[in-house]
C-alpha cells in the first residue's frame, strides 16, 4: 500500500464555462491548460509528481498530464468531482492517505503543498483549505480507511466540516493564500489579471484583458 496519493480531477466538458463572457472556447481549454500546468509544477517542486495522478475523461488533459511526469486516470465520462477521487484512490492503489487538489490554482507554492502533509504528519484526521469565498474545497487531506466521506457538492467545505466532525475525527484548517484562490468567475479572472503574479496563468489573463 502506498502512503500518499495526490488526485487531481479535471472536468472533461465545459472546461470553464463561467468565463465564456470573458474567453472563447478556445482560449478556455488554453486556459485551464495553463492552470493545470501550475498545479502540476508546483507538485514537482514539492516532489510529488510521482504520486500525483489525473483524473479526467478528457484525453488531452490525460496527455498533458503525462508529458509533465503525473499519473493519468481515465474515466468513462464526467461523473462529480466524489466519483473522479474515488476512483483515484482505487487506481492509486489505495494509498493510506489522499491530498485532493483542483486544477485550477494559479498562486498554488510548493511550500503551501508540504505545509498540508505537514500537519496530516502530526495526527490529525482530515485537513482542509477552504476557497476564497468559505463555500468550496480547495485542498483535502484524508484517510480512506477512515470512513471519511466525499461531499464535493454545494458548500462542500463546511459539508466536509460535518462529516469530519461526525465521524470523530480530528480535523485541521489551514489558510495558505495560494492554496484558497481558484479561477470560477469573471471576477475571478479580473483578479488574475490585475496580480503582480509573473506566472503563466496570470500573463494569459492580463493579455486577454487587453
Amino acid at each position: 500500500m502506498n502512503s500518499l496519493a495526490v488526485v487531481v480531477p479535471v472536468k472533461s466538458s465545459g472546461q470553464k464555462s463561467r468565463l465564456s463572457g470573458v474567453l472563447p472556447a478556445d482560449d478556455r481549454r488554453r486556459f485551464s491548460e495553463l492552470l493545470l500546468a501550475e498545479v502540476l509544477d508546483a507538485l514537482g517542486k514539492a516532489r510529488l509528481l510521482g504520486v500525483s495522478h489525473v483524473v479526467s475523461s478528457d484525453t488531452r488533459a490525460l496527455q498533458f498530464a503525462k508529458q509533465r511526469g503525473a499519473g493519468a486516470i481515465a474515466e468513462p465520462r464526467d461523473a462529480g468531482v466524489d466519483s473522479a477521487v474515488m476512483r483515484g484512490v482505487r487506481e492509486a492503489g489505495s494509498p493510506e492517505s489522499v491530498l485532493v487538489l483542483p486544477s485550477d490554482l494559479p498562486f498554488i507554492k510548493a511550500s503551501e503543498i508540504r505545509h498540508i502533509l505537514d500537519l496530516g504528519a502530526v495526527g490529525l484526521g482530515v485537513v482542509l483549505v477552504p476557497s476564497a469565498t468559505y463555500d468550496g474545497t480547495n485542498a483535502l487531506l484524508f484517510r480512506p480507511g477512515s470512513g471519511y466521506r466525499l461531499s464535493y457538492d454545494n458548500d462542500s467545505f463546511w459539508n466536509h466540516l460535518k462529516r469530519g466532525a461526525e465521524k470523530g475525527l480530528s480535523i485541521g484548517v489551514s489558510s495558505e493564500p495560494g492554496l484558497m484562490f481558484d479561477v470560477d468567475s469573471p471576477a475571478d479572472f479580473g483578479l488574475l489579471a490585475g496580480s503582480s503574479s509573473g506566472g503563466a496563468p496570470a500573463v494569459f489573463a492580463r493579455k486577454a484583458r487587453r
